[in-house]
């Protein structure tokens, strides 16, 4: 009798994790890279408790994080870079992402909340757009040649924030 009421407790206390786990798949499911939304969801223990609109709130909070790192990165290989050219469009890409970006990506949080869901979409779209032009800058200057494999983790980096950007806005066009 004891081990009955263990099993039936276990039950109760799993299942809604279990059907928010679904939810959360079901979420990231039409992402172009889903591995990567599912990642970023379990990555925040608050993801198995949130609705539709939480999950796509913390899909935006892991393009901060993911923002940071690309920051990070500028920084470091703007100091390590000797060609002028290169150094140059190194320093423009920061000064992008770090005003610019943050600021979409606040827009997008703020109309999350307030159900715009349109212009959430729009703010996280524009705010892609500066990651994109600071890769297509850099290959432009031939970075990649110079830097070779911290050019592969930069372009790694900005291909993980436009899978995280893509899986946000399909999350929220489904609202």
């Amino acid at each position: 009798m004891m081990i009955k009421f263990l099993l039936l407790t276990l039950l109760v206390i799993i299942s809604p994790i279990w059907a928010k786990n679904d939810l959360m798949i079901n979420e990231c499911h039409n992402a172009q890279a889903p591995t990567t939304c599912m990642q970023c969801l379990e990555s925040d223990p608050t993801s198995v408790h949130a609705d539709p609109v939480g999950i796509a709130g913390i899909v935006i909070h892991c393009l901060d994080s993911r923002l940071n790192i690309i920051i990070n990165n500028l920084t470091e290989l703007s100091s390590k870079e000797d060609k002028a050219e290169v150094k140059k469009v190194l320093k423009a890409c920061k000064q992008d992402l770090s005003m610019k970006v943050p600021k979409k990506l606040s827009e997008a949080k703020t109309d999350l909340r307030s159900g715009d869901y349109d212009r959430a979409a729009r703010s996280i779209m524009l705010g892609l757009s500066y990651p994109w032009s600071c890769r297509s800058n850099l290959q432009s200057v031939k970075f990649d040649e110079y830097l070779f494999e911290e050019s592969l983790e930069l372009f790694s980096q900005i291909n993980i924030y436009a899978q995280l950007s893509d899986a946000a806005m399909r999350i929220i066009d489904r609202f």
